[in-house]
């Protein structure tokens, strides 16, 4: 599935030459999603999970991908008012990528979005993961880690698979006083491929944001409700040039 020219290695290969930290683990991020449309908490939660490994654990993550789902698993969520094809999705992703100043570590995977048909999150990353590995062949392989919020985490059946599976990890992103025993509890039992990262960022603790969702979005824009501060300025102009090109 993955290939490239659909995943582009440049980011992680520039990043290797740069560092003389060998001994550390190499990690690279994914975040899958409808991303219909992409927002502030998608970006802002990759580069928390970003910072929180580099510290606590002392991996090096070398990339992140934003990763669009395929278009029939999002026609079959969205109305068709609603649905964004996977080419909007990708650009308006590598806009945001760009106006949060990210692209130096960030960058949009088409290999999801443009496969045949729709793949599970949970291959998409062992994919990736292969990938990865087979262009660029360290001592130590490359280990891709999902990012997750909570409530992904706690629905989806494709996260044991992650957690269990050799050389990936599942990063899940939460804020204060979302079920926080059960994740103590998570926290108690010895798992190297499961990483909790609290966000208690003042912009990610601000009502709003902590609430992000794409479909709060769609719905402000319609009502014409400014939502600048939920999705990126860049995300918002193009969505503008859709709704131009449609009526």
């Amino acid at each position: 599935m993955h290939s490239t020219t659909t995943t582009d290695l440049s980011i992680l290969l520039e990043n290797l030459s740069k560092t003389n930290d060998t001994h550390k683990e190499k990690v690279v991020l994914i975040k899958t999603g409808a991303l219909n449309p992409v927002h502030r908490a998608h970006i802002s939660n990759m580069i928390k999970v970003k910072e929180h490994l580099e510290r606590v654990y002392g991996f090096h993550v070398i990339g992140g991908y934003l990763s669009p789902t395929h278009d029939q698993y999002v026609q079959g969520k969205l109305s068709r008012e609603d649905f964004l094809s996977g080419y909007h999705r990708i650009r308006m992703c590598e806009e945001a990528i760009k106006e949060a100043n990210q692209q130096h570590w960030l960058s949009v995977d088409k290999a999801e979005c443009t496969a045949p048909k729709f793949i599970s999150l949970s291959k998409v990353t062992l994919s990736l993961q292969m990938f990865i590995n087979e262009i660029i062949q360290l001592e130590k392989p490359i280990r891709v880690i999902y990012v997750a919020g909570l409530d992904l985490f706690n629905r989806c059946r494709g996260m044991v698979a992650m957690r269990e599976a050799p050389w990936n990890g599942v990063a899940v992103v939460y804020r204060s006083g979302e079920e926080e025993s059960l994740i103590q509890l998570s926290h108690s039992i010895s798992n190297e491929r499961l990483f909790y990262v609290r966000d208690d960022t003042p912009e990610n603790q601000a009502e709003a944001v902590s609430h992000i969702s794409s479909t709060q979005i769609r719905q402000m824009i319609k009502n014409g409700q400014s939502c600048h501060n939920l999705t990126y300025q860049s995300v918002l102009d193009y969505l503008k040039t859709i709704s131009s090109q449609k009526s």
